[in-house]
């Protein structure tokens, strides 16, 4: 094999070739939709599984993060080969005053994670607005 041949061969791999398939290079897509009773943000995590996935609040931030590791051994013959793949992300979102933070919740389903933030029940009567009655 000539050098460039071998160049080629070392340095035009993907990323995935050495670290495995199932490594995550990106945060994972995000989508937040807002309604009359709150938001909703969607994380797409597709494989895994809702143990590793951990949401916290601190001050005027929601963090949602996640780890997975999996390791695997093959044995054939006199070799044994050990594989590791780590992946692992974090996202933060800012939390306006009128999340009722006691009240979200989190919900992981066919590989997305849905976090319900719903608002302040006074929050909510101010934008659904009312009719004055005149006497």
């Amino acid at each position: 094999m000539s050098k460039r041949n071998l160049f080629d061969e070392v340095f035009n791999r993907s990323i995935s070739d050495f670290v495995g398939t199932d490594f995550v290079l990106n945060m994972p897509s995000v989508n937040i939709e807002e309604n009359d009773d709150g938001y909703t943000i969607q994380l797409a995590a597709p494989g895994l599984t809702k143990d590793e996935f951990k949401i916290d609040i601190e001050k005027d931030r929601l963090f949602v993060s996640a780890e997975k590791e999996q390791a695997e051994e093959v044995t054939e013959g006199k070799y044994t080969r050990k594989e590791f793949n780590y992946s692992s992300f974090k996202r933060s979102f800012f939390l306006p005053k009128s999340i009722d933070r006691e009240a979200i919740e989190a919900n992981y389903e066919n590989g997305v994670l849905s976090v319900v933030l719903p608002k302040k029940a006074e929050v909510v009567i101010e934008e659904k607005g009312r009719t004055i009655e005149i006497r």
